[in-house]
């Protein structure tokens, strides 16, 4: 049995990472916007994540959603926990350094990807990923140049954690491939609530604080993730975590457009670069992909068709 072309499987995965992003993108600001203790934050952060995750999966596979959980395995549950990690260290370098400095720092994500796709999946990165992976992070660096601060150890570290782990989970995801990761969003929401709930001191929101909220953790994240977590099954761990740049432009834009906050002139011009670069880099990639076989087995493909 044969699926589609080559080009399409990476026209579907670049699809799936831009959508995810553009749900992704309002997260720093509405951390910003719901200013609650970081552990308060993370317990219903997690909890409202697990609780969309359960909602997303009733409604993709009904009463299979379980057997489809169960299916992760051992590799899941380690994806889950690194997911979780990856949640508590990126809240608390939001909260605890500036949010510039987090998406610089979490930016070197692609160049990790990169590293440990060549190191455990022994994948050949293409030249033009490390091409548009160096020009895509000066650009970033013009977006946030004057606006670094190093008097927040702990904030540039846990945000550094974050991308490290980030790397890998991209890259554990397509590992596993062509097993549905995603219902490991869900275990790791669980595995964020436990943190949050052990360490906070009060659980109590505002209610326009909660609203808030719900809206990011039960549809903007759940549905974020899961397009992320697909997209590795049709793209390079390097590609999917490269598409993330795209947040460090729009999570200004939306700041700018909620807080009034104009950005800088740096931001237009760096912001301009990642644009460019990510739309060579994703017209050099689906150029290549129709030279190669039209074809592609369906094990390496997730056959569900309604996905």
């Amino acid at each position: 049995m044969r699926v589609p072309s080559t080009a399409s499987n990476h026209a579907k995965g670049l699809i799936l990472g831009i959508l995810g992003v553009l749900l992704l993108s309002p997260d720093t600001l509405i951390i910003r916007l719901v200013d609650a203790d970081p552990w308060t934050f993370i317990a219903w952060r997690g909890g409202l994540i697990t609780v969309g995750m359960i909602v997303i999966m009733v409604l993709r596979f009904g009463v299979a959603a379980a057997a489809r959980t169960y299916a992760i395995g051992w590799l899941g549950l380690l994806i889950a926990l690194l997911f979780a990690v990856n949640n508590v260290f990126f809240q608390l370098s939001v909260q605890s350094t500036t949010v510039a400095n987090t998406l610089v720092i979490l930016a070197t994500a692609p160049l990790f990807a990169a590293v440990f796709s060549v190191a455990f999946l022994h994948e050949r990165v293409p030249r033009r990923t490390w091409i548009a992976t160096v020009f895509s992070t000066l650009g970033i660096c013009m977006v946030f140049i004057g606006e670094l601060h190093t008097e927040n150890l702990f904030g540039n570290v846990a945000a550094l954690i974050s991308a490290v782990g980030l790397g890998i989970y991209f890259v554990l995801v397509r590992l596993g491939r062509p097993v549905d990761m995603s219902p490991a969003i869900g275990i790791a929401g669980i595995f964020v609530c436990l943190i949050g709930a052990g360490l906070a001191s009060d659980l109590y929101l505002e209610p326009q604080q909660f609203g808030l909220l719900a809206v990011l953790g039960l549809i903007l994240l759940p549905l974020s993730f899961v397009f992320l977590t697909r997209a590795p099954h049709y793209i390079s761990a390097p590609e999917v975590s490269l598409i993330l740049l795209i947040e460090t432009i729009l999570g200004p834009l939306w700041v700018w457009m909620v807080i009034t906050e104009e950005p800088p002139l740096q931001t237009i011009v760096g912001g301009g670069l990642i644009i460019i670069v990510l739309a060579i880099h994703a017209t050099l990639s689906l150029r290549e992909s129709r030279r190669l076989p039209k074809a592609v087995p369906i094990t390496d493909i997730d056959a569900n068709p309604a996905e």
